[in-house]
């Protein structure tokens, strides 16, 4: 019996196993079915949530977007998805938002209206956020039509915003009550399996957890695109400050014009060139509107629809400009098309400085050097004249020493055919020397019309034989060292230099307290860099000449002064100080060369000397010498 007993209690213990275990089945399959009801709710109210969240975040890009279009068709999507997800809301849920969701689509579609407004069009915003263009108009003191409309679209959104968030704070509370009710149900469901409650007040934490982590992620991203939204904005208005300053401090005048040639903006020099106080006051204007003439303006319209058309620069051209005063300068203009950021040309960039006082300056600096260059002249013909009377004492007096032969052998009747044949002979030698000495001279005074090639050796040798009395009379020696070697540029303006080198170093030597005086000429031809003789190009040839003489060198301290105007250590009389500066222009400008000196100590014939160098270097070949001296 007991183990009936036993028996039946294990079955009656299994029976009630069993019951209680198919009323725990049946409790926790309608606790289940009733938080699935329960949170098909709560998906049903997370659904409108979000779409509403949706909603508001594109109600916020629209007044921070550059693409308005793009935005307005995300925003108008998301309206409608949340129309649909509130009629899933049940009655009593959705009585929570029906006024604030009904009053909130009467400004939204007010804010429509504004939005299809034509001055809101994306040409117009100049792919500019609409709060952006509305902060540059309110520092500009714009209150044009867009300015307004601008400001209507803000205040409506406003509005909006505020309507908006009353509505998520209903969705929260929302959320908030029915995640209570649940809770409470789990927690009765606890009673017949704490198993299951426990599995399911896990899995309820994880997913909360999960979600609550997921949205906080979001809302931490959302504030920090928020923050470098605001960052970025005024970095923008900090960096169109800065542009503008440094261009209002550049020493030129610059502008910028659309593709119809109205302009858009200058800085302050060309303000003041068009005679206003403000950028706003150039803004829709062209150049027909400015102080130039008609035919300049017609000029500069031109040129602009050329730079746009053709998407090609045109730098350094120069052009005149009337001025306010009614005055006609010269501007040197450069142009460059702007391009979007789809490389598309979307008008010019201009800028042109006034070189008016440049020019007359270097006109004033032309006549200038014009006038030294004729002095020099004048002080080498003076000195060739000196020349041409030693040249001519030898002559002249054997001529005159050959006719008085003939006139006292005549007189004495004692006149030979063969004295007379040998007397005409000579003085015919000494007629023809004359007139090469006058030819000498005459190619010299000769001015060159064009650079060409010359002979270097032949050229020096013409120098020397202009000087040739004086070099005899004073006992110089000239040592030359010059193969065939030939250059290119003007042949009497180097002889010229070389002159004037050559004299110098005949004076210094008269003074020399030595029975040895020379001169000596060393030519070569090498290779430099085109920079060393003023050439565009990387590598040229060019002849070097090095003349020196034994005269002891010139003063440490006088040295560099040697090329200057009007600079001399001779008397007044006999030095004008323009030799040596006008050969260093002649050089430089002329020939594209360059003219160094300095002191040299050097040997000769076992013996040492020193005396001043000067190293000459011009091309060897032709660099267009004959366009830039026309």
């Amino acid at each position: 019996m007991s183990e009936l007993k036993i028996r039946d209690i294990s079955f009656y213990s299994f029976i009630v196993l069993i019951a209680g275990l198919l009323l725990t089945s049946t409790v926790l399959f309608i606790s289940l079915n009733k938080i699935k009801l329960l949170n098909n709710q709560l998906s049903v109210i997370s659904k409108a949530k979000n779409s509403f969240l949706e909603v508001k975040i594109n109600s916020e890009n629209l007044l921070i977007t550059k693409d308005l279009s793009e935005s307005i068709k995300l925003w108008t999507i998301s309206i409608k998805n949340f129309d649909r997800d509130f009629k899933s809301l049940s009655p009593l849920q959705k009585k929570r938002f029906d006024n604030l969701w009904y009053v909130s689509k009467k400004e939204i579609k007010e804010i429509k209206e504004i939005l299809n407004h034509k001055i809101l069009e994306p040409q117009n915003l100049h792919q500019k956020s609409l709060l952006m263009l509305k902060g540059e108009m309110f520092a500009l003191k714009d209150r044009s039509e867009m300015f307004l409309v601008i400001d209507s679209l803000t205040k409506k959104m406003e509005f909006l915003f505020q309507y908006e968030r009353f509505i998520l704070e209903e969705f929260k509370q929302i959320d908030h009550k029915d995640k209570t009710y649940i809770s409470k149900q789990i927690t009765f469901t606890t009673y017949y399996s704490i198993l299951f409650i426990v599995f399911i007040l896990f899995l309820t934490i994880i997913v909360i957890y999960f979600m609550n982590k997921k949205v906080l992620k979001i809302e931490h991203k959302l504030v920090m695109a928020q923050k470098s939204l605001s960052e970025s904005i005024l970095e923008l208005k900090n960096s169109r400050i800065l542009l503008q300053n440094i261009i209002d401090s550049v020493p030129a005048a610059v502008f910028w014009k659309d593709k119809n040639n109205v302009y858009l903006g200058a800085n302050k020099c060309f303000l003041s060139d068009a005679g206003c106080e403000r950028q706003e006051e150039i803004l829709g204007k062209s150049d027909r509107d400015m102080p130039w003439a008609k035919s300049e303006a017609s000029k500069y319209i031109a040129d602009d629809e050329s730079v746009m058309n053709s998407g090609i620069a045109k730098l350094q051209i120069e052009e005149t400009q009337t001025n306010l005063e009614g005055k006609i300068i010269k501007v040197l203009t450069s142009k460059v098309p702007l391009k979007n950021t789809k490389d598309e040309i979307i008008g010019i960039l201009g800028i042109y400085i006034d070189i008016t006082e440049k020019e007359k300056i270097a006109e004033e600096l032309f006549q200038k050097d014009k006038l030294l260059a004729q002095q020099s002249k004048m002080a080498s013909m003076g000195e060739m004249i000196e020349n041409i009377a030693h040249q001519w004492r030898q002559p002249l007096s054997f001529i005159l020493t050959s006719a008085t032969g003939i006139r006292l052998k005549s007189d004495y009747e004692c006149l030979e055919t063969e004295f007379l044949k040998e007397s005409l002979l000579g003085i015919e030698k000494s007629v023809k020397h004359l007139n090469k000495t006058i030819d000498d001279f005459r190619n010299y005074f000769k001015p060159d019309k064009e650079a060409k090639y010359f002979d270097i050796e032949l050229v020096v040798d013409n120098a020397f034989s202009l000087v040739e009395s004086k070099l005899k009379n004073k006992l110089i020696n000239v040592v030359k060292e010059i193969g065939e070697v030939k250059a290119f540029g003007f042949e009497n303006e180097f002889i010229q230099v070389l002159l004037n080198i050559i004299n110098n170093a005949i004076d210094e030597l008269e003074n020399l307290d030595s029975d040895e005086k020379l001169i000596f000429v060393k030519v070569k031809e090498i290779e430099i860099c085109g920079e060393e003789v003023s050439i565009e190009v990387s590598k040229c040839r060019c002849v070097e000449l090095k003349i020196c003489d034994n005269a002891g060198g010139i003063s440490k301290y006088i040295i560099d002064k040697v090329f200057d105007a009007h600079f001399t250590t001779k008397a007044e009389d006999k030095g004008t100080g323009i030799g040596l500066y006008m050969s260093s222009e002649m050089i430089k400008k002329h020939m594209k060369g360059s003219i160094t000196v300095s002191n040299k100590v050097f040997t000769y014939n076992d013996k040492e000397y020193k005396g001043a160098e000067f190293t000459i270097l011009i091309p060897a070949e032709d660099y267009i010498l004959n366009n830039e001296n026309e």
